[in-house]
């Protein structure tokens, strides 16, 4: 609506949009192919200009409903896809601007520039046909551009430098935000970072106040000059970052950009004290597209009461870092390394490592690795205590071996496939697995001399002096009853003398018929004969030669079994013998393995405890390189 009072304005030729049928007016909506919106009624109405005769010219208007539904499509369109229909319609208009991301207006040809639709005051003396006042900043920033980019012919590829032996200084900071993970098998540490980088562009510097105060420049990475800092020891191949943010430009030339990334970059893993341990990561920064000649590295500087100092550490913010479950973080440096063996017209020569030295918490591997090894390895000790008998000593032992090769191949496949050293756990499970097999080794010679039998072995008056005498009172063993008699204590066997004895005088006195009949008569009721045995003596030699002949065989009879008796019972107890020296061998070895296993236990796990990271991160250098630490310049 015109203000009342204001003189009429003559219709301006970017009022009229021309298309290939005709012309139509353009009111707020100018620009937009199709999309004219009716005036006012109050308004007047802008002379419509000739349109060239067409075939179907005389058929009737189309009606207010596909108009309003037209328009209505257009409003919702996107600028870009309403600039491709109308070139696809061939509107004849100027091409139509575009909102970059980063603020920056720029037209369909790829040139930053201003639009008739965009100039708040309207063309060249048309005033009153402006946008809102928030559209001035967007139209100086969208002249800044041009300026800088345009009027200055400002080459990206080039270098910020005034000379060609001029080196530009970069300024590089890291912010990390999450410690993902730390693969040892891959050796791949995964981090997520913030990238700061900082460089003085005096070919990108301007004048606030010619430029409506513009005091900052949003613009995509691909439109400025950039140092090309990538991760040097990257472990997936991918030097790039993950997100290309805008940067930010100053009236002073200073440009700022601050990326963030996800790096996969290579640690070399030390396993000999896991679970244990703890590693020194790094990130490295380099230039692989300039030389030490060209830019100069160095690390961001920040001031505090009027005084600068270095950030030589990896910043953490508190409340946007996420701890890691499985590691912590010790120290955190950050240090320009120079190597001078390398020339300055080399890029190797300077580079920015960014160190982490992390200790791992060990809970979840005590939890469920080393406290059931323990366990099963000092199961070991209880075959010692298992009768031979039961035939089950060398089968407890066995699974015993067999459960901690099951540990072992679980922890080989959690470790990287190195020969430089051996886990703390695995020499643990090693030496597990070595007393185990020497326990089924015992366990095989127990068994055997707990079988010996005379008929195939001889026990020497050695062996059971030492190992039934001396030993179990050594070893606190109970002894046998027949080797301590004592009040109350049993009698296991008796000597046969005294049955010898009686039954010569038996048989002597009775015939042989007499002994084997004599029950048979007294149950059939006859009583009992006088035989010859009970005659007196006859004092002749031919009748004592007649009661030998009868008794002699009675009497060899007895004898041949009490010998067999004789025999048996001194089989039974040098078996026996046997049967205590192999128990004596159980209980020697159960004092001998326990203590063993015991202190190689305690020393292969102390020496994890004593695994500390330094207390400095660099050998030799006093300085902690932590934030309350600052070395000002």
């Amino acid at each position: 609506m015109r203000t009342p009072g204001a003189p009429a304005v003559p219709a301006a030729p970017w009022t009229v949009r021309a298309t290939r049928s005709g012309a139509h007016p353009a009111g707020p909506a100018a620009g937009r192919p199709g999309c004219a919106r009716p005036a006012p009624r109050e308004a007047p109405r802008p002379a419509r200009l000739a349109r060239p005769a067409a075939p179907g010219a005389s058929q009737a208007r189309r009606p207010r409903a596909v108009a309003a539904r037209r328009v209505a499509r257009c409003r919702n369109e996107a600028p870009e896809s309403r600039a491709r229909a109308a070139r696809g319609k061939g509107w004849a208009s100027a091409p139509f601007p575009r909102l970059l991301r980063a603020g920056v207006l720029e037209t369909e040809t790829g040139q930053a520039g201003s639009h008739p639709r965009l100039d708040p005051a309207g063309p060249r003396g048309a005033p009153g046909h402006g946008l809102p006042g928030d559209s001035w900043g967007l139209n100086e920033e969208e002249r800044l551009i041009r300026h800088l980019f345009q009027e200055k012919a400002y080459d990206k590829n080039l270098r910020p430098v005034e000379h060609q032996g001029q080196s530009v200084d970069i300024s590089l900071s890291l912010t990390l935000s999450n410690l993902i993970s730390l693969k040892e098998v891959e050796e791949t540490l995964t981090t997520n970072v913030w990238i700061e980088h900082g460089w003085t562009d005096s070919r990108l510097q301007w004048d606030k106040e010619e430029f409506g105060n513009i005091s900052i420049l949003r613009l995509p990475p691909d439109r400025v000059w950039l140092p090309e800092i990538v991760l040097e020891n990257n472990n997936d191949g991918s030097f790039q970052i993950s997100y290309a943010c805008n940067v930010l430009i100053y009236p002073t030339g200073w440009v700022y950009w601050l990326p963030p990334a996800i790096f996969r970059s290579s640690c070399p893993i030390t396993v000999t004290y896991f679970p244990f341990d703890w590693q020194n990561c790094s990130l490295k920064f380099s230039s692989l597209k300039y030389t030490a000649k060209e830019i100069t590295l160095s690390l961001k500087q920040e001031e505090k009461d009027g005084r600068t100092y270095p950030v030589e550490w990896i910043v953490i913010d508190p409340e946007g870092f996420t701890e890691n479950g499985e590691w912590e973080i010790v120290h955190r440096p950050a240090r320009i390394n120079v190597d001078p063996s390398i020339p300055r017209n080399s890029p190797g020569h300077q580079a920015v490592t960014f160190y982490l030295i992390i200790r791992r918490k060990p809970l979840f591997y005590v939890i469920n690795i080393l406290v059931p090894c323990v366990l099963i390895s000092f199961m070991v000790n209880l075959v010692f205590y298992l009768p031979a008998d039961s035939g089950e000593k060398t089968s407890v032992a066995i699974s015993v071996l067999l459960a901690q090769s099951v540990f072992l191949l679980l922890i080989s496949k959690r470790l990287p496939a190195t020969s430089m050293a051996i886990p703390l756990i695995g020499k643990f499970l090693l030496f597990g697995m070595v007393l185990v097999a020497m326990v089924v080794a015992i366990c095989v010679i127990v068994l055997n001399i707990h079988f010996r039998t005379p008929s195939t072995h001889v026990l020497s008056e050695g062996v059971k002096k030492l190992f039934l005498e001396k030993l179990p009172v050594f070893l606190r063993m109970s002894r046998p009853a027949e080797d301590a008699r004592g009040p109350g204590s049993l009698v296991r066997r008796s000597s046969s003398q005294g049955y010898i004895s009686k039954a010569e005088e038996y048989f002597s006195l009775k015939s042989r018929s007499d002994l084997m009949f004599e029950k048979q008569s007294e149950r059939h009721g006859l009583g009992r004969r006088l035989t010859t045995a009970r005659r007196p003596p006859v004092s002749s030699e031919q009748a004592q030669q007649e009661l030998f002949s009868e008794l002699k065989p009675a009497v060899d009879g007895a004898n041949f079994i009490i010998n067999h008796m004789r025999d048996q019972n001194n089989y039974n107890d040098e078996k026996d013998s046997w049967n205590r020296v192999a128990r004596t061998v159980d209980r020697l070895c159960l004092f001998v393995v326990t203590p063993i296993m015991l202190v190689g236990t305690a020393w292969i796990f102390l020496q994890g405890a004593y695994n500390q990271p330094p207390t400095q991160p660099f050998p030799g250098d006093p300085f902690s390189y932590q934030e309350q630490d600052k070395r000002f310049i």
